[in-house]
């Protein structure tokens, strides 16, 4: 009696054992899982990334973005930047543009790796900011 019941439980096991393999090789073979040879294009995406109009604060008229951007690609992200499009809280357009992020001139972003902003972007004018957007955009080339 014993022996059929650990017969039972290693077919249970063994059963759900390749279940489980059969879907890892599925996932890896539609390159949802990435392997180390598998061609994912670069993506960035803004983890923890955030901005604070610090001229509410004080007296400087300040967009302060701190955070981290990363690519969660494979294949590496080149000319790598920030677009930052800020509107007074009263309307009208406070902020519009573009910041180096990466490493080096060129803004690289390696596949799996991250890149930490800290940026104070001024802006003019007395008036709070309202709303802001921060998008990375990237190249797949170099």
């Amino acid at each position: 009696m014993g022996e059929k019941n650990s017969s039972n439980q290693l077919t249970i096991v063994l059963g759900i054992t390749c279940v489980v393999l059969a879907v890892i090789i599925v996932l890896m073979a539609s390159n949802i899982i990435p392997t180390l040879d598998s061609n994912r294009e670069a993506k960035l995406v803004n983890v923890g990334l955030g901005a604070r109009d610090m001229g509410q604060t004080s007296n400087d008229r300040i967009l302060r973005i701190e955070g981290y951007v990363c690519n969660v690609g494979i294949e590496t992200a080149y000319k790598t930047r920030l677009h930052v499009v800020s509107d007074y809280a009263a309307g009208g357009n406070a902020i519009d543009t573009y910041i180096d992020i990466g490493i080096g001139n060129g803004g690289v972003i390696y596949g799996g790796d991250s890149t930490k902003v800290s940026i104070d972007i001024p802006y003019s004018a007395d008036a709070a900011l309202g709303s802001w957007t921060l998008t990375p955009i990237w190249s797949n080339t170099p």
